[in-house]
Order: C-alpha cells, then structure tokens, then sequence
C-alpha cells in the first residue's frame, strides 16, 4: 500500500538552471553559477507513481485518477481525502518532469535533478514518447503545424483518446521531426536514439512516421482508407529498406538513384522486350506449374506454395489477354521504382500498388500467396536474361531483386479481396 502519511512534498522554492544554457554544466572543480542554486525539501525519498505517470500523460483529470486508485484490491478503507492529497502531490511531480521530457537527454545526464535512477529514468521517456496507433495514423502525410494543432480536438472526439494526450503526441513528433530537419548524413534512427533516448524499436517507429511525412506519402485515398497504422509503418520499413541508400535520412535525396536506372533498364529489357517477356513467361509457367504436388491426396506441402488453379489459368492462357496483363502487372511493378525519385510517383506509391497491382490479381482471383509466387518466380528466371544481355549483371541483378522483393512485400501486406459494391462505405481520413 502507498504510504499516504509521509508522501508529501514541497517544491514552492525550487529553482531550476535552464537546459538550453550550456554553461550551467559544470564539473565538481568549476564554479557553480548562481542560477544553479537551488532548494528542495521533501519528507521522504521521491517516488514516482507509474500508475499516475501513465494516467497524467493520457490527460486524465484528477477524479478520474482517484477513482482508478481508489478501486485497486490494496486501497480498501483509504480515505478519499488521502488519496487525492497524494494524487495532487505525484501530479505536482509529474508537472515538474514534464519540461524535462521534451529535453530527454538533459534529463538523464543531469542526476542531480532527482535521484532516480538510469532505468527509471529511461522508463519515463519511453513511456512519455510511447503513441497510441489511431493518433498517429491521423498525423501520416499531414503537415506538422498550426492546422494539425487545431484539428486535435476533433481528432480526440474521433479516438476516443483525451486532446492532452493526443496534443502530447503530436508535439512530441513535431520535436523530433525538427531534430531531424537539422541533421544530414546520419542515419534517423540512430540520430533519434541518441538525442531522445528512445530504444529502437520506438525510434524505428518514429523514424517510419517521420519518412511517411517528410515525403508526403498519401495514406489517405479510399483504397487505403481501410489499412492501420501498422500496415503503413511496415509499408515504410519496405520503402527504406528496399529503395532508399543504406544511411538514409529519410528524404527523397537518398532515394537510391542507380536503383531507378537499372529498374527504368529492367523495364526495357524483360516487358518491353517481346521475345524476353514471352520467354519469360514461358518460364514462369513451367516453373510453377511443377510446383504442383503429384500426388494431391498424399501431399504434404503447405498450401502457400501451391499455385491455385486462377494462377495456372492465367499464366497458361496464351491469348492476348493474359499476355496483357502479366505485363502490365511486370510494368507496373518496375515504373514504381524507376519512377520514385519524382515526389509525385513516392507519394502515389501505396495507391498504386494497391490500385494497378493488387487489385489486378484479386480481380482475377488470385491470392496474396499466388502474388509471391509469382513474383518469386519472376525474380528466379529474370536472372538468366538479365545475365546474359547486360555486361556486369551483377548490380542490375541486385535491382531486379530489390525492385520485385519490395513490391512483392508491399503488395502482399496490402492485399485484399475486392469488396462488394454493395458493402458499407468507409469513412475516409480527410487528407492535408
């Protein structure tokens, strides 16, 4: 049970240095500046309460967090009065540690502030700049200023989340995509880690927002209106993994360029190219069609490497149409990359994808498996054309399966069967 007696403090005659004065770091042997001085009284060691750190930055009120305190197994027979004077005086604190939150790496090199240690120090900030996702996918492709400050109430109203936290995590963005405004070079997610104190894992998710925003990526076209903000973070790690430079910073100058010349070549050489293509789908065709188990009864293999009938139809209809759509699927595929460093094809990229290659294979019936084994499949006999046609194939061999790899994973995490007509609407986020 809390110690409700003695958890009183008293910070009226706290005087604090400023972060941002850089003098004020001083060692044992330097002259401390005045502004240093300062006094804190408290009856017993600080304790912080996770419980009402975790209520204070979801915005709750201070009713709301008694009640919630007062309904725990250990709190029976607490007075009420009691609990809320040591609610008041933990949110007090939290007040307090919040300017030091949007100065994370100030906080935990300056010990003297509280005497807290590293881990729980480190479990404020994490806590602090953890998201929730409904807000966050609100915030994806949508400018960071004013205009988003005003729609926050209206975001909260549609989340169900208090507008203190929403306003929390919007600032919280805002900093740290300022942060990476100033840095060039370096890669994001490492800048995040060192200036915020994040673990990875969040400055990964930082990072992917931060890509999504900077380069204006649309997520909010009805053929992605449907998708959460975990489908769009992978959809970026696809992105920066696959078509961007290894110390990418997340902008569009690090859009790998030799990446688009050899798709814009690959283009040329596999779908454009009537007899390449033509053998190519030869290929293709023999290749998964042996992929179909010889014995159906006895056949242990898993069901996602085994090509569904609507696949073999389409690659062993040798009309006009099929041929057709094979390549267009193909061009799609490569004008994506060759295509990225414009602004305007990086920030179409999902909605095409979704629009000119996922719905081609639902609209004939495929699955998302039957796409990776196409695809796969592809990759696999692009190789031997590629090799013999391009002198030193190995960098154009490396794009080729750049190129086709990415466009599998995205599509596949997009992928969905077409819906009904007749189906209900869904809302669509406004776009900025």
């Amino acid at each position: 049970m809390r110690d409700f007696a003695s958890a009183s403090f008293q910070l009226s005659n706290l005087r604090l240095p400023h972060p941002s004065l850089d003098f004020l770091r001083f060692n044992r042997h330097e002259e401390q500046a005045d502004d240093a001085n300062f006094t804190a009284i408290v009856s017993t060691p600080v304790v912080v309460d996770n419980m009402v750190f975790s209520e204070y930055i979801l915005g709750r009120p201070v009713h709301e967090v008694v009640a919630r305190m007062r309904s725990e197994p250990d709190m029976v027979g607490v007075q009420e009065s009691a609990v809320t004077e040591y609610v008041r005086g933990q949110l007090h604190l939290m007040q307090y540690l919040e300017y030091y939150m949007c100065r994370p790496r100030y906080f935990l090199e300056q010990r003297h502030l509280l005497p807290l240690c590293d881990k729980a120090r480190m479990g404020l900030v994490e806590q602090y700049y953890a998201f929730d996702e409904p807000v966050m996918l609100e915030f994806l492709g949508r400018k960071l200023n004013s205009r988003t400050r005003t729609y926050l109430p209206e975001l909260a109203t549609k989340t169900g989340i208090p507008v203190a936290s929403c306003k929390r995590q919007f600032e919280n963005i805002r900093r740290i995509a300022k942060q990476a405004e100033d840095e060039e070079g370096v890669p994001l997610v490492n800048e995040i880690m060192d200036r915020f104190a994040l673990s990875e894992p969040l400055a990964t998710h930082y990072a992917h927002i931060l890509f999504l925003n900077i380069n204006r990526v649309d997520t909010t076209k009805r053929c992605l209106s449907h998708f959460k903000f975990a489908d769009f973070d992978f959809c970026a790690s696809i992105l920066i993994q696959y078509w961007t430079t290894t110390t990418s910073t997340m902008t569009l100058d690090d859009i790998d360029q030799p990446l688009t010349q050899h798709a814009q070549q690959l283009k040329s050489l596999l779908v454009e190219n009537k007899a390449n293509f033509d053998s190519l789908c030869t290929s293709v065709r023999v290749h998964i069609s042996s992929l179909l188990p010889k014995t159906p009864s006895g056949s242990s293999a898993s069901t996602s490497t085994i090509p569904s009938s609507a696949l073999l139809a389409l690659l062993e209809n040798r009309t006009v149409r099929g041929s057709t759509q094979i390549r267009a699927i193909l061009r799609v595929s490569f004008s994506i990359v060759a295509d990225i460093g414009a602004s305007s094809t990086l920030r179409n990229a999902l909605g095409i994808i979704v629009e000119k290659i996922v719905d081609s294979f639902a609209s004939m019936g495929l699955r998302s498996e039957d796409m990776e084994l196409f695809y796969d499949s592809v990759i696999i006999h692009s190789i031997g054309i590629v090799t013999e046609q391009i002198p030193d194939s190995v960098p154009a061999i490396e794009a080729l399966s750049r190129t086709l790899t990415g466009t599998k994973l995205l599509g596949r995490r997009l992928f969905r069967q077409k819906s009904s007509i007749f189906g209900p609407l869904t809302k669509i986020r406004p776009a900025q």
